[in-house]
């Protein structure tokens, strides 16, 4: 009887724990985000300062130079801003 008991408390204890897992998931869209505080880089990690662009990110993304941040290529965050908390493309220009 011991022996049914505790096979019964652990697919219980499984049970239970899997039910209340939080789920992510990823997008895996990425889209293209102008930058629009350009040339300053001090909100560079502020997703409120990027604005999404008209395609989708499958399109080449070009700024020329190497100075500053100018866009970023970036899974959406579900609110129409990048999530930088993914790997991200960087795009620079002078």
């Amino acid at each position: 009887m011991k022996k049914y008991y505790l096979g019964a408390v652990a697919l219980l204890t499984a049970i239970t724990l899997n039910s209340f897992t939080i789920r992510t998931s990823h997008k895996g869209i990425t889209k293209n985000f102008v930058y629009t505080a350009y040339p300053n880089d001090s909100q560079i990690n502020n997703p409120a300062f990027y604005q999404m662009t008209g395609n989708d990110g499958q399109d080449p993304w070009t700024c020329s130079g190497t100075l500053h941040r100018c866009a970023v290529i970036a899974q959406d965050d579900g609110t129409g801003s990048p999530d930088l908390t993914q790997p991200y493309t960087v795009r620079t220009r002078n």
